[in-house]
């Protein structure tokens, strides 16, 4: 999303936010507002587009978010890519933001709704600071505890404005993650199972396991070269080599140059598809965390792409871009199956009665 598409939905939720709490005005088991609805921000829809920074926040975590024309970026992990709807939503519902009811003005109350300083002992608090390019505040909020009962599906928010001592019950939903992956583009990869005609797993020691399909069509990956007097553990054991890349989010993301993947310890799986594609995935664990790096080939196609198909040779080199330079760390759950060996999913076969 542009910096200009982003004001433009701006201004159309300063009307929302009025309509809302005209809304919650209306209920007649709240009491009207002490502030008549005046948004917390009003300055923010014009200020937006000076908009260059996004700093979040809270006891244990300080993430920050820079604008660098296009999309956003993540300080604090080398420049990759932030999620932008996340980082839009967030500054979209401080714009929208209205103040209803005040509340306690008393430091020493703070703590009772989540609004004492960020960095103080035990704090809940979280903090959202926008920042234009010399690093001058645009808005900074504290946000505390959320109020659900409220004439309103959106609820209130417990908030303070940093140097102020008032806080305020405002309109308006405002959670802020407090984790990396809460704020990173999460996206590693997203291929089928019945996109993948076969599955190589190389062991660090050199044991390998190979699974694979005839036709997209099959049901099932079969075990390839299962050794003599073994069986499948299951009909479906295989599968779940198939799966790997459906659906693959990252938890967490470093340079590759900072952490070092292991050779010895590092076990390598190569995904073939049907159409030509390859990925190679290197995965090792690194103090207990699950690390991958990847890459992606693609051979052009013979002859004009169908509509609708995918243009595989476009989508590996998207993936090889995105992904050059980084590991990533990612579920342990859902890399799983690249740490099994033949052993783990063949058996001896049953005793014939």
């Amino acid at each position: 999303m542009t910096m200009k598409s982003f004001l433009a939905l701006c201004g159309a939720a300063v009307l929302a936010v009025i309509l809302a709490v005209v809304a919650v005005g209306s209920q007649p088991s709240y009491e009207s507002a002490d502030a008549g609805g005046e948004l917390l921000f009003p300055k923010l829809v014009t200020d937006i587009n000076r908009l260059k920074t996004v700093v979040v926040t809270s006891k244990d975590s300080k993430y920050t978010m820079d604008w660098d024309g296009q999309v956003w970026r993540f300080r604090e992990r080398g420049n990759y890519l932030a999620d932008d709807k996340k980082v839009n939503e967030l500054v979209l519902r401080m714009a929208r933001m209205a103040k209803l009811e005040a509340k306690t003005n008393l430091e020493a109350r703070y703590e009772r709704l989540d609004l004492n300083a960020p960095d103080a002992k035990d704090s809940r608090a979280k903090q959202v600071t926008l920042l234009d390019k010399d690093g001058k505040p645009i808005a900074d909020i504290i946000i505390g505890k959320r109020k659900f009962t409220l004439g309103s599906k959106e609820g209130g928010t417990y908030i303070r404005i940093p140097g102020e001592p008032q806080t305020w019950l405002a309109l308006g939903e405002l959670t802020p993650g407090d984790k990396a992956r809460d704020w990173l583009k999460r996206d590693v990869a997203d291929i089928k199972d019945k996109q993948i005609k076969r599955v190589t797993i190389r062991q660090p020691d050199g044991e390998k396991v190979v699974v694979s399909k005839d036709k997209p069509a099959d049901e099932s990956f079969k075990i390839q070269g299962i050794p003599s007097g073994r069986e499948p553990s299951t009909d479906f054991v295989a599968d779940e080599f198939g799966r790997v890349l459906a659906i693959l989010l990252l938890d967490d993301v470093a340079k590759a140059a900072d952490l070092a993947i292991p050779p010895n310890k590092t076990i390598k799986a190569e995904f073939e598809g049907f159409d030509g594609f390859k990925v190679l995935v290197d995965y090792a664990e690194v103090d207990g965390k699950s690390w991958i790096k990847l890459r992606g080939e693609a051979t052009a196609p013979s002859a004009p792409l169908a509509e609708g198909a995918t243009d595989w040779v476009k989508a590996m080199a998207e993936l090889t871009s995105r992904a050059d330079g980084w590991v990533f760390e990612v579920p342990a759950y859902e890399v799983a199956p690249l740490k099994k060996r033949m052993a783990d999913i063949t058996k001896k076969p049953e005793a014939k009665s």
